[in-house]
């Protein structure tokens, strides 16, 4: 019995130790997050540690402590700013990663309340500051920061300079209340930001002066304009307000519900959250749940989960709070995009241009819900920055399909011998030396026919966005360049008449034994691949010049090039001037194809490729006059559309002669927004664009006349 109590008392200690040493942990990193703007790690780390101190507190409650960040939010007031009580506490939410924990929440509640069904409510969690508004008489009295949940930092001179966040309300809103939001920063401003900042940058070192630093990501950025002492400053930055909850209300009959509450307070002119919906059960929740981790990275601002709430206001007050956490609302967290691991190693590979380019070889690590051995680390300048370096701890993250990149090192791990990282002297495929381009920021290769670059060359000419050459990968191309069978693209076009020449080379040919002899015949694998090299002679002009591999030409200028000029060789023989004169082309992408067109072995290329038979020139019966309704027009589509894909809508509207964009502009003449359309359909209501959904895009392609009386119309509809 003895031995038992003493094998628990043991246990208990060390107990207590981790628990004690998790406490201080984070709350270090709260304070970093919360008051300094400057987190260590990333927010998969941090719910790693909460979620460990949570469930040491469960299985040991005489550890549990009222002064513990289980049961407190966020961080106490900075002293840059006066102090704020709040009148009722802001609360933190608790997590929920998969449908099993959001069920278990939903179980939770219906034991508690004896009822199985309800209404409930999601929103998108945006990654911002968490901010509490009053209002006297339809006026801003007063701004603060959450804090710790019962004080907060006042920021109301900040907030009023914000154009997002009313200063004055319409209608006839309650004498006095409050309402709760998140302050954010659109994706866009945020890239434009750091964008001023880095110009800012290259004037300051010009003159001898230190650089600003870049901000981390779009929240650190809300936060700190947010906490800028200056108002005029906080004003100058491009920030937005997602009102979510009412805190109190003097006065007033309010709504009984949380649905109605949002639409309640949209009528007085505050921003409720975006795209918020009302569910039937849970079932629906979590639908919409899994709806939004697909399309979270096409939305305008950064979020990293979705707000589930009991929609019921008299059901939430049953519920009640538990610790620092409502039991009436939960958040469903989304897998982590960021997480922190350790550089191993900086290497280079060399792309088809022969540019040389950084990437990390990290200790493996999950993030976005796979495992990442790699990132990208773009260029020289870049490290420099970011001042990355082997052995180095780092932030990098994962943005849906996105390839991984290192957001920052962790300065306060960093090894006292660490050096910053150089670029090596030499090609590592090839041998030949390493040089500087003077027109961009990157390294290249130079000696052009290093085998690497005959090899990614080859690869994205036969690749799915260029000439797309089923049976033409990356192996198949490595084993034919070893064998001396091809050096170049037009050499691919010889391949279907060399087919017994290549069946003999070990691994292409198909064997067959015959008397203890083997021999070599011509297989499906090489016939099917034959048969794709003949289809890819039609495969058309822009996607040849893509397939060229011209630096900075891609499917969509290409696809302006081809409209305007219609042949291979008129492209080529263009003056900059002209070439620049399209719109969506501009004078980088000229000076490259007329540098490009320079080159006498390219003009080789293109001869033997026409040679071939590959068709270098937009095709089109002279007997069969093609019917172009939407000549002059030009449409951007955004989003996803369930009956057909964007790029079958955007052929089939090429095809009745509108031009297809990529980006909105003045010159824009109407939106197509399909699902989770995001930054695109914010710049056209800006611009007052029309803005137009999937079932006006099928009756346009169906009957392009109704378009054309759409536009005549004196006010476009929003179908949406």
């Amino acid at each position: 019995m003895s031995t038992q109590t003493s094998v628990s008392d043991n246990e208990t200690i060390v107990a207590r130790d981790r628990v004690e040493l998790l406490r201080a942990e984070i709350l270090r990193h709260n304070h970093l997050y919360h008051a300094l703007n400057e987190p260590e790690i990333s927010d998969a780390d941090y719910d790693a540690l909460f979620a460990e101190l949570k469930s040491l507190e469960a299985r040991y409650p005489e550890l549990a402590s009222a002064d513990s960040p289980t049961q407190t939010v966020g961080a106490p007031p900075g002293r840059t700013f006066a102090v704020v009580e709040h009148r009722l506490r802001m609360l933190s939410l608790g997590n929920a990663f998969n449908a099993e924990e959001l069920l278990a929440w939903r179980q939770r509640a219906a034991d508690l309340l004896d009822r199985e069904e309800w209404t409930y409510v999601s929103e998108p969690k945006i990654d911002g500051l968490a901010i509490a508004l009053v209002y006297e008489h339809g006026r801003l009295v007063q701004a603060a920061t959450r804090g710790d949940g019962r004080a907060g930092e006042d920021v109301t001179a900040n907030l009023r300079a914000i154009d997002a966040v009313p200063n004055e309300l319409s209608g006839n809103p309650p004498p006095r209340f409050e309402v709760r939001g998140e302050i954010y920063m659109p994706k866009s401003g945020f890239d434009a930001m750091n964008a001023e900042i880095a110009e800012q940058n290259e004037r300051r070192r010009d003159e001898g002066r230190a650089s600003l630093t870049l901000y981390a990501n779009p929240r650190n950025a809300a936060a700190g304009s947010v906490r800028q002492k200056d108002p005029s400053v906080t004003g100058t930055r491009p920030l937005s307000i997602g009102v979510y909850q009412l805190g109190w209300c003097d006065d007033a009959v309010t709504p009984d519900t949380h649905w109605e509450t949002l639409g309640w307070l949209s009528e007085f002119g505050f921003p409720t959250t975006p795209d918020a919906a009302h569910h039937s059960g849970i079932e629906d929740a979590l639908a919409a749940c899994e709806r939004w981790t697909q399309r979270r990275d096409s939305q305008a601002f950064e979020m990293d989960g979705v707000v589930v709430k009991v929609d019921d206001l008299g059901l939430q007050a049953d519920l009640g709070i538990v610790g620092r956490e409502p039991r009436w609302a939960i958040a469903w967290k989304f897998p982590p995009q960021e997480a922190s691991t350790v550089v191993e190693q900086i290497l280079v590979n060399v792309g088809r241009t022969g540019s040389i380019n950084p990437y990390a070889r990290l200790r493996p690590v999950r993030v976005g819900g796979v495992q990442v051995t790699n990132a990208t680390l773009h260029n020289l300048d870049d490290i420099r920055r970011k001042d990355i370096r082997e052995g180095d701890t780092v932030v990098i993250r994962r943005a849906g399909e996105v390839i991984p990149q290192v957001v920052r090192p962790v300065l306060e791990r960093r090894a006292d011998d660490s050096v910053p990282w150089t670029m090596p002297d030499d090609c590592p495929a090839c041998g030949a030396g390493i040089v500087r381009s003077d027109d961009d920021a990157m390294h290249y290769c130079s000696d052009r026919s290093c085998s690497a670059i005959q090899q990614r060359s080859l690869e994205h000419f036969a690749s799915r966005g260029a000439m797309d050459i089923r049976g033409l990968g990356e192996k198949m191309i490595g084993l034919l360049l070893a064998e001396g069978l091809i050096c170049d693209a037009a050499e691919i076009y010889t391949i279907p008449d060399r087919l017994e020449e290549l069946a003999r080379v070990p691994g292409l040919g198909q064997v067959k034994k015959r008397k203890n002899e083997e021999t070599y015949e011509v297989g499906d694998r090489l016939r099917n691949l034959a048969a794709a090299i003949e289809r890819s002679k039609s495969r058309g002009l822009s996607y040849l010049l893509v397939g060229l591999g011209i630096r900075h030409v891609g499917g969509e200028n290409a696809n302006l090039l081809a409209d305007e000029f219609r042949s291979l060789d008129n492209i080529l023989l263009a003056p900059a001037e002209s070439l620049a004169a399209v719109e969506g082309v501009g004078p980088i992408i000229a000076e490259s194809i007329v540098e490009w067109a320079l080159d006498g072995d390219n003009w080789s290329l293109v001869h033997r490729l026409q040679a071939a038979g590959v068709e270098d020139e937009v095709q089109r019966s002279d007997d069969e006059p093609v019917e172009t309704p939407l000549d002059g027009l030009r449409f951007v589509l955004t989003g996803r559309f369930g009956a057909m894909t964007r790029p079958q809508a955007e052929a089939q509207l090429k095809a009745l002669g509108a031009a297809v964009g990529s980006s909105v502009s003045k010159n824009t003449t109407a939106l197509f927004a399909g699902e989770a359309a995001g930054s695109k359909r914010t710049k056209a209501e800006s611009l007052g664009l029309p803005i137009w959904d999937e079932d006006r895009l099928i009756a346009a392609l169906e009957e392009p006349s109704a378009l054309l009386n759409w536009l005549t119309e004196e006010e476009p509809a929003d179908a949406n």
